[in-house]
């Protein structure tokens, strides 16, 4: 179970850094979700699985910084079946009530997805279509960079390919009620050798306090992939979620 330490261990550290921005939540200033699952089965099958994840953003002014980190650690009869890291930094700079700037970055290490590793790094222009009580909606296009290393051959080759990109997003949210929250994510980075994209559906219910449940699937889907690797992964999780 020593994978369950180092999970364990990255978990905490990832609540940890974001407790400093829990500090600031009486005065506003962050606001996010700190994400939790573990399951496990025992018997004819033995398989565990844990999951941490962690979002803040910070409004002050004119500018937006938003943070997100995720780790993923899972076992099936002693042996590793998923291990993946991910992290991502992203700044908007409102020109006018609609309309930013933004810069993004974002590593991806998913031991299983024949990728030693992805990166990205992109900018450009974000329009917020819709904002009141209920909706939020926005829209950002700009130009980038991403490095993808390959851990096996490929169509595109091996080692490692850098290539431009032109990353498109939109993030939408729905107020469903005082409790109930649905949220889609979509992001496509297209480059000449590789698109990656990446969908996340998500509703989360407040149960009492900053307590509550999160129930998400998310899709990514790589146009090229390493050698017996498939281009699409799904993931459906079920998190306890405290928001502050």
């Amino acid at each position: 179970m020593n994978y369950l330490n180092n999970t364990l261990v990255a978990v905490a550290a990832t609540v940890a850094a974001n407790g400093a921005f829990a500090q600031d939540a009486a005065n506003k200033l962050w606001k996010g979700d700190i994400e939790f699952g573990y399951y496990q089965q025992e018997g004819n099958t033995e398989e565990s699985s844990v999951i941490g994840k962690a979002n803040a953003k910070r409004s002050n002014g004119q500018w937006t910084y938003d943070i997100a980190a995720e780790a993923q650690n899972s076992e099936t009869t002693g042996v590793r079946s998923a291990e993946r890291y991910f992290i991502s930094n992203r700044l908007a700079y409102d020109f006018s009530e609609f309309n930013y700037t933004f810069g993004y970055a974002s590593g991806d290490k998913d031991r299983f997805s024949g990728f030693v590793y992805q990166a990205t790094v992109a900018g450009g222009y974000g329009r917020r279509l819709l904002k009141n009580d209920r909706f939020t909606w926005d829209a950002e296009v700009g130009p980038g960079v991403r490095v993808s290393e390959f851990e096996t051959a490929s169509d595109a080759g091996d080692g490692q390919i850098t290539e431009a990109i032109l990353r498109m997003s939109t993030d939408f949210a729905w107020a469903l009620s005082e409790t109930a929250t649905f949220e889609q994510k979509l992001t496509v980075e297209n480059g000449d050798e590789n698109t990656v994209s990446k969908s996340i559906t998500s509703l989360k219910t407040k149960i009492v306090g900053g307590l509550g449940l999160k129930i998400s699937y998310t899709m990514e889907y790589n146009e090229i992939v390493p050698n017996d690797t498939v281009h699409m992964d799904r993931e459906t999780a079920v998190t306890v979620v405290y928001s502050f």
